[in-house]
């Protein structure tokens, strides 16, 4: 017997910030399992947006995303955005947590055919004293649409 396809689910995710405090600008994007950032698609107010794909694997109390997106362990998923240097080092990374989307949101995004969106405003970035930024994980408000 074939095994049911899992549903695919649309993420759009749109940075609405300035970036690092120090950065050599190199590369911003999403980045994949493989460590690679793939660019987003910028509007005429500097918001970045990133449109992708992820599956969910049913089951379970809370919902399952998977693929080259999604980082973590099953209970803490999470998305990565990430900066480079120049040089290729990256200057941060924040987390945006994928585990306060819950089911009625994911069952509203297949049955309307609709994104789960978050918009993440990052317009005050902060560095240690040693001229280190700040990354680590950022509230995310999934919603639908």
């Amino acid at each position: 017997m074939a095994k049911s396809a899992s549903p695919v689910i649309g993420f759009k995710v749109t940075y609405d910030g300035v970036g690092p405090v120090y950065w050599t600008p190199g590369e911003f994007g999403l980045q994949d399992k493989a460590e690679r950032l793939h660019p987003g698609a910028v509007d005429g107010e500097n918001r970045t947006t990133f449109a992708f794909s992820l599956e969910l694997k049913e089951g379970g109390a809370t919902p399952n995303f998977l693929g080259d997106f999604a980082h973590g362990p099953r209970d803490g998923r999470f998305l990565y955005l990430g900066w480079r240097n120049r040089t290729g080092e990256l200057a941060q990374r924040l987390k945006l947590p994928l585990t306060t989307i819950g089911w009625d949101a994911v069952r509203r995004a297949i049955e309307t055919g609709k994104p789960l969106t978050c918009v993440l405003v990052d317009k005050s970035p902060r560095a240690t004293s040693t001229g280190a930024n700040i990354g680590g994980t950022r509230a995310a408000e999934w919603t639908v649409g």
